[in-house]
């Protein structure tokens, strides 16, 4: 997931907690903690290797051991400020949002190596879209709602109530402008009856609590609470709704005979119920995309990886074999070029599991692709992502 959604989710759980376990500083804690693992994402920088973001990012520092390692020195930091003296505390807050940001990143399908490093398996439940509106707005909207309404008296509370409907007004704005952008830049329609669903769960969330003042005095910590249920509500659809996708792709490729070395269905953007097929053949990677109310059988798309000698020297490049490793269903294309010197064999792979929809053109392997360039005699030119140096 996002950082800043991570981040959300850590304040979000410090505000569950009693006032006692969190401490003077502990949403603080939290949402730093939080946002901490996610700073390897300047390895490649660091390191001029662009590789290292498949092979260290969601390694060490969102591993249970990176957990144990982290949250030790995070708490002595946090101590360190002076703010909040109880290391014990601090070590908990630590340990427990390093924990969060693993399970935030576990259901996603980009894979987080866990068990690192004596697995370098990268579990991804394929549960949740990489980025997600309803998941980010579901963490977010409970301490909003905690701002509006908390411990208003009197006039106040007319006021709070207001600020409940025009902050309804503002966020269903702000959805339903990054939703219809989203849904343009993916090429995929969102139906009116989803914008409806939107703007009334915000509704709900924001204005019935000003109905008989209960949101005036209800602690901060039930709205926090109310969140997280609904939150892992939202969740256990997603897992639900994964499997029985799942269970469609396996069925649909049973009917058409295609022999899978590896099925998923990957869920899309936009709505935890819809989602797109994957099967790995020797052919190529077959794909479709259906919504689970959808009662019509989607068709299955074959994108075709071509095989010669400069491919399988292609997957012989270590750096090749590293993007294999992450890729999962990937797909190889060949063509050649006049180089600088002369003849060049191109070899360039694409990740289907990131392609949205569209055929494999220039821009779906742009996007998250690899190129090998061989020069006439066969040697590797160069190797790594297009577009990057």
């Amino acid at each position: 997931m996002d950082p800043i959604t991570t981040g959300i989710g850590g304040a979000l759980i410090a505000k569950a907690l009693p006032e006692e376990r969190r401490g003077p500083i502990g949403v603080w804690v939290m949402t730093g903690a939080a946002l901490f693992p996610d700073l390897d994402i300047f390895a490649a920088q660091l390191t001029g290797d662009p590789m290292v973001t498949l092979t260290f990012h969601r390694g060490y520092t969102h591993s249970f051991l990176g957990v144990l390692t982290l949250a030790p020195l995070l708490a002595l930091a946090a101590r360190a400020t002076g703010f909040d003296k109880n290391y014990k505390r601090l070590l908990g807050l630590c340990s427990l949002a390093l924990l969060w940001h693993i399970f935030t990143d576990v259901p996603t399908t980009w894979g987080t190596i866990v068990f690192w490093p004596f697995n370098w398996t990268r579990v991804a439940w394929d549960w949740i879209f990489i980025i997600d509106f309803y998941y980010t707005g579901l963490l977010l909207a409970p301490q909003l709602v905690a701002w509006v309404y908390f411990r208003r008296e009197g006039r106040q509370r007319l006021a709070a109530s207001w600020r409940g409907v025009l902050l309804w007004f503002a966020m269903s704005g702000t959805t339903y402008w990054g939703m219809t952008l989203a849904s343009r830049s993916l090429n995929q329609p969102i139906s009116f009856w989803i914008y409806l669903a939107v703007g009334t769960a915000f509704a709900a969330i924001l204005i019935l609590p000003s109905i008989r003042g209960w949101g005036f005095r209800a602690p901060r910590a039930t709205f926090a609470r109310i969140g997280l249920a609904a939150f892992a509500l939202y969740v256990g659809v997603a897992a639900v709704s994964h499997s029985i996708a799942l269970s469609r792709v396996e069925r649909l490729a049973t009917r058409d005979s295609i022999e899978a070395t590896k099925l998923a269905a990957l869920p899309q953007p936009l709505s935890p119920f819809r989602w797109g097929g994957m099967a790995l053949t020797e052919e190529g990677v077959y794909r479709n995309s259906f919504n689970l109310f959808d009662e019509n059988e989607p068709e299955w798309s074959l994108f075709e990886t071509e095989e010669n000698d400069f491919v399988e020297r292609a997957r012989a490049v270590p750096e090749v074999q590293t993007y294999l490793w992450f890729t999962r269903f990937p797909v190889a294309r060949y063509h050649n070029s006049e180089g600088d010197n002369g003849e060049q064999h191109v070899v360039e792979f694409a990740a289907m599991r990131f392609t949205l929809g569209g055929p494999v053109d220039r821009r779906t392997r742009s996007r998250f692709g690899f190129r090998v360039v061989f020069d006439s005699n066969g040697e590797v030119v160069s190797a790594g992502f297009p577009g990057r140096r």
